[in-house]
């Protein structure tokens, strides 16, 4: 295995070689690939075709937008690959084509075939745990040399792991809504989860193999989908046996005082609620995202009230279906949360396949794949120099932009919030958007001012190593 590294890293002739190296004598060669880094595994098919080896695309770009996969790879993987990884190294084993094989698509006389998709993974417990063995896997370092991923055991920062697959909800900028409605259609229960013993025995097992980690990172797309009785059992459990405290991300609507309670009990650090737009018409009409201000608000509250100070809001930027007042709505929004809480805002992209990207292309927002914004790193601030469509509200959108980070009595991100009502008055709104180059350097300051919290990423992990050993000892305390 091998993993892409940074994206600044060129996939040049002499990385292919040293990946054509440490290929061997494989048959088959798998790459996975989301949206963003298409345009880099493009260039990696690329530079291996001269292998003549059976080169197979996975992932959800493939998934969602496989005729933009077909033409470079012989084979896309469309969908869960367990099943169909397993079935392609027996046909290949055996001689047999991959004509018929579930899940797969590919070109046939200049004709994308398509084939059926199997049905979801039904039980997750049957799986076995992820392979955290690092045999065989190299990484692309920033020098762009291949070097053994051995070292991620000594990883202290967090373990990734998600206990389930899918999502309750239809977001229309998330892959999710179309895996559910098109791909898995009427192919059995898309939502599925390990039951709570086999996800503590999980978290335990990748808690012995990474010694040094301070916390998890539980990945699942609404953790807090499931049950009380769920939750109490977590509760129950997880402190005694796995014994760190853990990141999780939770819909508002999922959020309750009781689920909170339950799992500060349990072990939660931080929880991570995607708020998406401030404006309720946004959510409901562009992002079909049924959650009103008020249960905004009541999640809110019960995470100040139980787990207070753990709250990060996510934020979506950079939307051109907004208009002034769905922003000002929004800051509004930001300015009743109780603080503190953390607040990230993502920088809008129309992923390819998704019923927005769909949405935006039939209205003429974008002009499809190249225009979608597929290429932008959505974590490095309010990006708008490279598409005409985000240069809507672009006052607006960079006070948002400057929000980005801690929320206190006094501040949200960088934005005093006593400045706040002037910051969003109408004439002062009018006058920054006669004047798009004093906009143009704010955008300017919010990017390097999160290009900053990057580059202290490593003080502030020490600080939360430190601020973790303080969590760990009140508990043992209480």
């Amino acid at each position: 295995m091998i993993l892409a590294g940074p994206s600044a890293v060129p996939v040049n002739e002499s990385l292919i070689r040293g990946i054509i190296a440490l290929i061997g004598d494989s048959e088959i060669i798998g790459i996975s690939s989301m949206s963003r880094a298409s345009m880099r595994a493009k260039a990696l098919i690329a530079g291996l075709r001269s292998l003549g080896r059976l080169i197979v695309w996975g992932g959800i770009h493939p998934t969602l937008f496989p005729e933009d996969c077909v033409m470079h790879a012989d084979l896309v993987c469309r969908g869960e690959g367990e099943e169909f990884m397993l079935d392609l190294a027996e046909r290949v084993a055996l001689g047999r084509g991959f004509a018929g094989i579930p899940n797969g698509a590919y070109l046939s006389d200049d004709r994308i075939i398509l084939n059926d998709v199997r049905p979801p993974i039904a039980d997750l417990d049957n799986l076995p745990f992820l392979d955290f063995a690092f045999e065989n896997e190299y990484i692309l370092d920033s020098t762009g040399m291949l070097v053994p991923n051995a070292k991620m055991r000594e990883r202290k920062g967090n373990i990734l792991f998600s206990g389930s697959r899918g999502c309750n909800n239809n977001c229309t900028y998330c892959s999710n809504s179309q895996l559910k409605s098109v791909i898995y259609a009427s192919k059995g229960r898309y939502v599925r989860k390990m039951s709570i013993p086999r996800f503590v025995e999980a978290a335990r097992e990748y808690r012995q193999l990474f010694p040094q980690a301070s916390h998890f990172y539980f990945t699942d797309e609404d953790f807090f989908a499931r049950p009380v009785e769920e939750m109490r059992e977590l509760a129950e459990t997880y402190s005694d046996q796995v014994g760190v405290p853990f990141e999780c991300m939770a819909s508002p609507i999922q959020i309750t005082e009781e689920k909170v309670a339950l799992a500060a009990k349990a072990g939660l650090f931080q929880i991570d609620v995607g708020l998406e737009s401030g404006s309720e018409r946004i959510r409901k009409e562009v992002f079909n995202r049924y959650f009103s201000d008020e249960i905004q608000k009541q999640a809110a509250i019960a995470i100040d009230k139980h787990a207070r100070g753990s709250a990060m809001y996510f934020l979506i930027i950079g939307n051109p279906y907004e208009e002034r007042q769905d922003l000002l709505d929004g800051v509004g929004f930001l300015e009743n949360l109780p603080p503190p809480f953390s607040l990230r805002t993502y920088n809008l992209v129309f992923l390819p396949g998704t019923k927005l990207f769909e949405r935006a292309c039939h209205e003429g927002v974008i002009n499809g794949i190249e225009d979608c914004g597929f290429e932008l790193d959505f974590l490095a601030g309010f990006n708008h120099k490279t598409h005409n469509w985000k240069s809507k509200n672009l006052y607006l959108n960079s006070l948002m932009s400057m929000m980005h980070g801690k929320s206190t009595q006094l501040r949200i991100g960088f934005v005093p919030r006593m400045m706040i009502p002037i910051l969003s008055a109408s004439c002062v709104v009018d006058f920054f958007d006669r004047n798009t180059r004093i906009c143009e350097a704010i955008c300017g300051l919010a990017y390097l001012r999160i290009l900053m919290l990057r580059l202290v990423a490593c003080v502030e992990g020490r600080i939360k190593e430190r601020d973790f050993a303080c969590w760990q000892q009140e508990r043992k305390e209480s």
